[in-house]
Formats: C-alpha cells, structure tokens, sequence
C-alpha cells in the first residue's frame, strides 16, 4: 500500500461524526488482504510520528483546553482522520486548524487503530493478549521494528498565554471569548 493509498482509504470512509468515520474505515481495511492492513497501520504509525511534535502538541492544548499524553495521541488519530490536506496543513502550520475544528464541538479526540481493529476483524481472532503478540509479530515481520517516536526536545509553557497567543494567534482567538477584548 503506497501513501496515496492510506491517505484514500481515509478519504473514502470520510463522515462527520468521527466514531462512524473510524467504523466505515475499519470495516473497509477489514477487507483487505492482512498485508494491507497491516502496511495501512504502518503508515498510520508514520504520519502520526509526524504529528508528533511539541507545536502541534500546543495546538492540542488550545483546542482542548488542556492536553496529557494520551489526549495529544487521540489528537493525533483524530488529524489524521481528518484528511491528508488538513493533516499537511497543521503540521506544516498548526494555526491553520482553526479552518478544521468548530469550537462548539468537543470532539477533537479519537481512540484506537484502525488496522488494529481491522486486523482482528478480518482474521476473525479476538484482542486477547496471545493475539496482540501475533499481530506485533505480523508486524514486525512485514515492517521490522516500529520507528521510535521523534525526540520532542525543549518546549514551552503551555499556559503562558502571551506565548500562546503569539504562537497560534487564529486558534487563541477562536478558543477564548475574552481574546477580542484584550
């Protein structure tokens, strides 16, 4: 499976309330030959290492009003979600998801893999911990090991809000009522 392809089955799948989105697409990969989908889940693993990183961690933190480990990983899946346009454009320039989020809307995470899901569907085995090795196993074998997540280095205060606003001014204007009356 080449990018262009992961990137299509995303699109193919797309629906706007996020957990029917990620339904369609497991059930599309659940399809597929198991290399597929297991090549879709390395990919999966690729671009969000791409997202990986402190300034759209930052954006998270905004959009959320707060973001731990695990939400900026749900965060992840859910711009990956979003598409391959969206997607290049936020970790090119995070402010630009003020085009892709409605502050009247909560939702801006996404548990789970969808190869994962996929992968056990279409093998017809169960998540119990024997199968999860032979998935990691598959995996390892198709892809070798999983690239390591990219060092984030040094950030910054995240509740620093002069920082904030001058980082991601659209997003700082769009989450706070009171950004218009500073």
């Amino acid at each position: 499976m080449t990018l262009d392809e992961f990137w299509d089955h995303i699109r193919a799948t797309k629906r706007k309330d996020p957990d029917a989105h990620q339904e369609r697409l497991v059930k599309r990969l659940a399809k597929l030959p198991a290399e597929e989908i297991l090549d879709f889940g390395n990919w999966w693993w690729i671009v969000r290492c791409e997202a990986y990183n402190w300034n759209l961690w930052g954006a998270a933190y905004i959009i959320n009003g707060g973001c731990s480990d695990d939400g900026f990983d749900y965060f992840r899946n859910w711009l990956v979600m979003k598409g391959r346009d969206a997607f290049q454009a936020a970790v090119t320039n995070p402010d630009t998801l003020a085009d892709a989020v409605d502050p009247d809307e909560d939702f801006t995470e996404l548990e789970g893999e969808p190869a994962t899901d996929a992968w056990f569907l279409a093998t017809g085995r169960k998540p119990t911990d024997k199968n999860y090795e032979l998935l990691r196993a598959a995996e390892r074998a198709r892809h070798g090991a999983p690239r390591p997540l990219p060092d984030l280095g040094d950030g910054w205060d995240f509740d620093d809000e002069e920082e904030m606003k001058k980082r991601y001014p659209r997003l700082w204007a769009l989450y706070n009522e009171d950004a218009d009356d500073e």
